[in-house]
This record gives structure tokens, sequence and C-alpha cells, in this order.
């Protein structure tokens, strides 16, 4: 007896589970059939913005009490590794700044944060972004042996990889607004 009402409920749930997944789909197939001009405009958004973490774990720390992305808040203004960067002689590099640092100094995260890029930037050579816990997006160019990979999380001082060269390229940005380092500093201070 109790064997086929766990068979019920269980088949039961199967059978409702299955006509979501087919409610969905054929919205879907209605939605991209109908309305081809806002699939094209939802699939460039969805590929070519980037996607905020940051957003996401307020939200779900406000509805469900706690984080999708175990983020421990934490700021730091310079990494252990980047002790070598010298702030000194740093210049304007189209909208961030270029350091002379050594020769293949590792380079390590500014920020904790997510990794939303790593590949290459025309202007910036080898590039990661992260985007960092307080909603900061850090781009580190000019690396190479690249430690980073796409949507992991990255603690403080993580090595990202190293400078290809004496250069390293550093932009900071949020919603649109670019900062030197020293005014991210001021910010954060």
């Amino acid at each position: 007896m109790i064997n086929k009402f766990i068979r019920r409920y269980f088949c039961s749930k199967l059978i409702f589970k299955a006509l979501i997944c087919l409610i969905l789909l054929m919205n879907f197939v209605i939605v991209h059939k109908f309305f081809p001009d806002k699939v094209k405009t939802f699939k460039h958004n969805l590929f070519n913005k980037s996607f905020n973490f940051i957003q996401i774990n307020k939200l779900s720390k406000k509805l469900i009490g706690k984080n999708v992305f175990y983020f421990q808040d934490r700021t730091y203004l310079v990494s252990d590794t980047n002790e070598d960067l010298n702030i000194a002689t740093h210049e304007k590099y189209y909208d961030g700044e270029k350091f002379l640092v050594s020769e293949d100094l590792p380079i390590g995260t500014i920020q904790s944060g997510v990794v939303i890029f790593s590949g290459v930037k025309d202007k910036f050579g080898s590039t990661v972004i992260i985007q960092g816990t307080d909603g900061f997006n850090i781009w580190y160019g000019n690396l190479n042996n690249i430690n980073a990979t796409l949507y992991t999380y990255m603690e403080k001082a993580s090595l990202i990889g190293n400078c290809n060269g004496k250069y390293v390229y550093i932009l900071i940005e949020k919603d649109g607004k670019y900062y030197s380092y020293d005014e991210y500093k001021d910010y954060k201070g």
C-alpha cells in the first residue's frame, strides 16, 4: 500500500516537471517564431554585456537570506604580490593606466571578485577582467602565464599571471565611469 503511494507520488511529480518543461519549451518556440527581433536583442545582451554578479548576490541576500556566490566582503587596496608596483612611474593609457614594473613580475588581484573576462583585448594584450565584490571592474592587461579562468572567484592577492615585459595595464571601471588607481584608493579609503 505504501509502496503504491510512493510510486504515484513520484510519478505525479515527474509528470508535473515534464509538463513545466514542455510549457517552457513551447514559450521559447513561440517567442522565437513571432518575435525574432526580441530574441536577437536578448542574445546580443546575453553574450555582449557583463553579468553583474554583485547585484545578483545583493538580491539573493534580500530575498532568500543568503548569497548565491560566496563572496567575503573584504576590501583591499593593494595586493601583496603587487608590492613591486611602482606607483611613481605610471602614466595614462587609454582609459586606464600603464605601470612600470620589473620584468615578468607576478601580478595579483587588487580586490577579491569574479573573473568576467579572460582573453585578448586590442589595446591591452592578454587581459583579465575581475568584477570586484565592491562592484568595480578591474582590468589587468599585458599579461602572460594567466592563471585566471572565466567565472571563478579569486581572493585578494591571488596570482592572475605574470607581466609580459616591463609594463602592466590597469583599468578600473564602475557603471561606465573610469577611475585612476589613486582615485580608486581614495574612493575606497
